[in-house]
């Protein structure tokens, strides 16, 4: 796993996933990567912000300036670089996902129906891997598109794995399926 993904988030799992979608990899140095970046936002201070740092942190990170950024800032620019990179391969990719299914799931975390304690479906800690249902492949997508925070993120991927392992429908019920203290998350398509 690389260290600038956090394993617990389901949005860096979801770009580990993309990256093997690649035809081509990155640029290497975080220099390259920086003019990349800089070609992708429209002006410094959008670039800063997705980065967390201030614009002038990034006039001093820029290629020329500084050789080598901190270790927490080369993360952030592996993410963001990694978020950014090919995006017609990754779309049409997602847009296949959607429509004839093929994502799995592997996860550790508290997961389960809300309900009466000793159930058998109640909420525990759980290593799962599941194949996850065509529709929510799409709202997971679509979601991570618009950059949804990871509780939105996580209410989907739970809805969809209660629909997969439980073999309900997590919404037709009274009973809600929740997803959390994740150890580590990954899909693979």
């Amino acid at each position: 796993m690389h260290p600038a993904f956090d394993p617990e988030s389901i949005t860096d799992a979801l770009d580990r996933a993309d990256m093997d979608l690649w035809t081509r990899q990155p640029p290497r140095s975080d220099s390259a990567r920086l003019r990349f970046l800089l070609s992708r936002h429209a002006d410094h201070h959008t670039l800063a912000a997705r980065l967390h740092i201030s614009p002038a942190d990034l006039q001093a990170a820029l290629p020329g300036r500084r050789d080598v950024p901190s270790e927490q800032l080369h993360h952030t620019i592996t993410r963001e670089v990694a978020r950014l990179w090919q995006p017609l391969i990754r779309r049409r990719a997602h847009h296949s996902l959607a429509e004839r299914g093929g994502m799995m799931v592997h996860f550790r975390g508290w997961f389960g129906f809300t309900g009466p304690a000793g159930s058998s479906d109640g909420g525990r800690f759980r290593l799962l891997t599941e194949q996850l249902p065509a529709p929510y492949i799409g709202r997971l997508f679509k979601a991570r598109e618009r950059e949804a925070d990871e509780v939105t993120l996580r209410g989907i991927v739970a809805d969809a794995v209660g629909e997969s392992y439980f073999r309900v429908s997590p919404t037709g019920g009274l009973r809600m399926v929740e997803l959390k203290d994740i150890d580590y998350i990954e899909f693979s398509y």
